[in-house]
């Protein structure tokens, strides 16, 4: 007995002067990371602010091709003290941590005792439950969630869509459907799932994703301001694709909350509109002739076409296809490209009709001209975009690619509503250009129907592989869609989506807000980067005049801008009203300037000089560009 009183004794005061050792060594532990946080921070925001500022010259600029571009490589200080204070605050989260401590208690000898770790241990975490973000009946399909930069894991996985540039201070969110995928850091790991955390933790997407052996991401907004949820259902046979169940009528009211859920398609609007109807009788119809005359002249085409590339002698081609309507808008691409001394050599066109096919080898362009192929495409310049007469020209569109791209040649498409400032074949055969099946212009709209990429079919660069073949053989095929929907666009990005998710097509479009491939988005939306291509500041490879009403406002444009370079009295002429029957004569000497015409139209519109003296496009809203 007193042996057991004296025992007890010792180690009452061995224990106190634990407890003791505990404290000054607990102390000194909270001093060091507190002093470790701050440089942390330190350490974080000088890291963060070297990264994001780098000023990369203009090749690095030009063939650097991130999500983010040229935008989101110049994070503000807002953006940069956010991300360090996120990280630092999520440093000491972790390092404070009531395991952690534990775990720096026991290297540093706080107590020699395991009992009393082992106690301590109990009471901290074994008289309580412990809080967890999934329970176990979620387990099956979910393990974990943590937070990270939207800017961040879009620049670190090129996913190919265009990026939003409003994107500081947003971060994204990662689910881990399996434990074995979750980071290797074992408190970041038991923070996503909570597991007594106060909050999800947030970290780098190279760090979030270091187990995941694959990653599936989906890209969400809010359309419409729609109060828009989502389902997710473990345990059930993997898909790639998302149902999408609405609130509405069978008619075309458009949204009612009184009605349950329905299965919709992707193309019901909040308005009631169905973007993406299926094709009825004559528009099937219509492309089953097309397609007809397609398929019994295919083979002879494809052999009279080849002999034409070989002559051209040319890996990569410029494909272009016209018709009469818009061959104003063809000859300003020739004169403008010859005025600034640009080779082409490899630009192939397409003609429609045979008025088109004498003026372009008048400018001593290569041709390939197919009357039974292109029998249904009219003569005329559509009015407005989407009419009659634009769908059925659509056609030429898609079959002048398919077929250079099946026979093997990488090719850009362009429309003829653009001119260049360097040569764009250059930057795509630039070794350091990220390899992708297929790189787009972003048109710049938004509307759902032209989700997720909102690709410009106007100006685009397709490698010649298996996977681009089988994607142009079936936008051929769907011609009926295309005289249903009234949008070649509209089709070949519903295809992107499916082969990027079916085949793994590769796709990249390039940032609206990207100095390299402007438009007409940046056109009427972007006063300061206008003034900056009129003022020769900018660095851009071509520019598109989209986003136009008709034929006539794009000749306006290109006046006013400076990049007008054909005479007047060559618009929509024939040929040999022109050279008044002398074929010897280049049509180019009579037609094609040596410096642009420059001409106000507009007030409220680019232009290289001031025009205020002009009225308002824009009777409404406008307001002076200079």
């Amino acid at each position: 007995m007193p042996e057991q009183r004296v025992q007890r004794t010792i180690h009452k005061k061995s224990s106190s002067s634990g407890r003791g050792a505990l404290f000054k060594t607990t102390t000194w532990i909270l001093i060091v990371i507190c002093a470790s946080c701050s440089s942390f921070y330190i350490g974080a925001f000088a890291g963060i602010a070297a990264s994001g500022g780098q000023n990369n010259n203009n090749t690095a600029a030009d063939h650097k091709l991130n999500a983010n571009n040229n935008n989101n490589n110049q994070i503000d200080d807002k953006e940069l003290q956010r991300r360090a204070e996120e990280l630092a605050d999520q440093k000491l989260k972790l390092l404070t941590s009531s395991h952690k401590l534990h775990e720096l208690c026991n290297k540093h000898m706080c107590s020699n005792n395991p009992a009393d770790a082992a106690a301590a241990s109990h009471q901290n975490h074994g008289s309580k439950e412990v809080h967890k973000l999934f329970p176990r009946p979620l387990n099956h399909f979910a393990n974990g969630l943590v937070r990270v930069s939207k800017d961040d894991i879009m620049s670190t996985f090129d996913f190919g869509v265009p990026p939003n540039p409003h994107s500081a201070g947003k971060e994204a969110l990662i689910l881990y459907n399996t434990a074995k995928a979750l980071p290797n850091d074992r408190y970041l790991a038991a923070a996503a799932n909570l597991n007594g955390y106060p909050s999800l933790p947030f970290t780098n997407a190279t760090t979030a994703t270091e187990n995941c052996d694959s990653l599936n991401v989906v890209f969400t907004d809010i359309p419409g301001g729609m109060r828009q949820c989502f389902a997710l259902i473990g345990g059930q046979y993997q898909s790639y694709h998302v149902q999408r169940w609405m609130r509405r009528a069978d008619n075309r009211n458009g949204l009612n909350k009184e009605e349950p859920l329905k299965l919709s398609s992707r193309g019901h609007t909040g308005g009631g509109r169905e973007e993406f109807p299926a094709p009825r009788g004559r528009e099937v119809a219509e492309h089953q002739e097309v397609l007809k005359s397609y398929l019994n002249e295919v083979k002879g085409i494809k052999s009279r076409l080849m002999s034409v590339l070989k002559r051209m002698n040319s890996k990569q081609v410029v494909v272009m296809t016209c018709n009469h309507g818009q061959s104003e808008l063809l000859m300003n691409f020739v004169c403008s490209s010859r005025a600034k001394g640009f080779d082409l050599s490899n630009v192939l066109l397409f003609p429609t009709d045979v008025e088109t096919k004498e003026l372009a080898e008048g400018l001593r362009l290569t041709t390939f001209y197919e009357e039974k192929l292109m029998a249904s495409v009219p003569k005329t310049e559509a009015e407005i975009y989407g009419d009659i007469f634009f769908t059925k020209i659509m056609f030429a569109k898609i079959v002048c690619v398919q077929l250079v791209n099946e026979l093997g040649y990488d090719l850009l498409f362009m429309d003829v509503d653009i001119v260049w400032y360097r040569n764009p074949i250059d930057y795509f055969m630039n070794k350091s250009l990220p390899q992708f099946d297929i790189y787009f212009q972003d048109d710049g709209s938004r509307q759902e129907r032209y989700a997720p990429y909102s690709a410009n079919s106007g100006f685009y660069f397709v490698r010649a592989n298996p996977r681009t073949q089988h994607l142009f053989r079936h936008l051929l095929y769907s011609g009926d869609l295309l005289n249903a929907w009234n949008s070649h666009q509209q089709v070949l990005i519903a295809l992107l989506a499916e082969y990027n998710s079916l085949m793994g097509l590769k796709v990249k479009v390039f940032a609206k807000e990207t100095e390299l491939f402007p438009g007409g988005w940046l056109y009427h939306r972007q006063k300061n980067e206008m003034k900056r291509i009129m003022k020769g500041e900018s660095n851009l490879y071509i520019f598109h005049m989209s986003w136009t009403e008709n034929k006539r406002n794009k000749l306006n444009f290109f006046q006013q801008i400076g990049q007008w370079y054909v005479q007047e009295t060559c618009i929509g002429k024939h040929y040999n009203d022109i050279v008044g029957g002398d074929s010897t004569v280049s049509l180019s000497t009579h037609c094609c300037l040596a410096e642009p015409v420059v001409i106000c139209h507009y007030r409220d519109k680019p232009s290289m000089i001031p025009c205020n003296d002009s009225p308002y496009l824009d009777k409404k809203r406008g307001k002076p560009f200079w």
